[in-house]
This record gives structure tokens, C-alpha cells and sequence, in this order.
């Protein structure tokens, strides 16, 4: 099924509104715009994924993740919405749940560096160091010129006891960060 985006319905631009108020730090007249439209479509999952964005930039990660679960249920494909679930789930320590997130993310969009670079980040959390080595390079081979998937190739490499190549992943790191 496709998920709507942006169309012409009330609630949708309340939605938008909402997102104008997020950025300009107006966070209960977002969650306000947000409440609003979910209360005209219960279903619509942007409304979901952005109350969730919201939550999760308050580090009310619990709430965060309902809403996600939400964002998620209603609209299966939403790349953005499992990421950020995934994200929401390490934030939380739920890592199995996490993983799964990560996998089903990069199944719905296996080209998008930062799904790796997180499932990566994870991966050196629970220790599976050649794992994340092989994230951080898939991350690389997306997006070439990213310093912190350079770093942190660098880490998994160090914790593989491969001391040259973990400086020389270093060096291209700090070499892209100073421009």
C-alpha cells in the first residue's frame, strides 16, 4: 500500500504546521497540531513519525517509540519511521529489537549509508566487531567521503587488534573533518 505523504486535507497541513512549529521550538503547539490530526485519521502515519520525531528530541524515548510503533503499523514501507524506531529501541536497550529494525530498514532501502552506519553503531555495542567493520564499510562505499563512518570503521578495526588500519581510518577521518 502507499503511505500519503502530503496532500490536501486539513489535517495534513495541521501536520506541516506542526513540523514549523517543532523547528521553531514550539514543541507543544506541535504536539497540539499533531494530536489534531490524528484525531481526523487515526491512521495517518506521517502524523505519527513526526509526534515521534518530537518525543525522541525531548529524549522521551518510551513515548517516542509507541509513536513509532504507530508511524510503522500504518504504513509498513516508511524506511525513516523503522530507522528511527531502531534508533529509538538502542536508546531504550531493547538491542534485539533494534536489530530487527536495522535489517527490515536497509531491506526497504538497501542504498541509504546511515541505516548501516546505526546497525554499525550497534554492532560495536554488543561487541560484534567484524560485523560492524562490515557495516561501516558498506556505509562507506554509499557515501564515501563520511568522516564519522571512517571513525568508527577505525574502532571496529582497533577492537579487531588491526592497528595499522585502524590509524589509517583515522587519518582519512580527520583528514575529511578538517575539510
Amino acid at each position: 500500500s502507499s503511505c500519503p505523504i502530503l496532500g490536501k486535507q486539513w489535517y495534513q497541513r495541521r501536520v506541516r504546521g506542526g513540523v514549523i512549529h517543532q523547528y521553531m521550538g514550539e514543541s507543544m503547539n506541535a504536539m497540539t497540531d499533531f494530536r489534531t490530526a490524528l484525531e481526523a485519521d487515526p491512521t495517518y502515519s506521517l502524523a505519527y513519525f513526526n509526534a515521534a520525531n518530537l518525543y525522541f528530541n525531548l529524549r522521551l524515548f518510551e513515548k517516542a517509540l509507541r509513536y513509532y510503533d504507530e508511524a510503522v503499523k500504518n504504513c509498513t514501507e516508511d524506511e525513516s519511521a523503522v530507522l528511527n524506531r531502531a534508533i529509538a529501541r538502542v536508546m531504550l536497550r531493547d538491542y534485539v529489537g533494534a536489530m530487527e529494525d536495522f535489517h527490515t530498514a536497509i531491506s526497504l532501502n538497501p542504498f541509504a549509508a546511515h541505516s548501516y552506519f546505526n546497525r554499525g553503531n550497534l554492532h560495536l555495542t554488543l561487541g560484534n566487531n567484524a560485523e560492524a567493520e562490515e557495516d561501516f564499510r558498506k556505509a562507506l562505499s554509499l557515501q564515501p567521503k563520511d568522516s564519522a563512518s571512517f571513525t568508527q570503521l577505525a574502532v571496529a578495526l582497533g577492537r579487531q587488534f588491526r592497528k595499522d588500519e585502524a590509524l589509517e581510518n583515522y587519518r582519512k577521518s580527520i583528514k575529511l573533518a578538517e575539510g
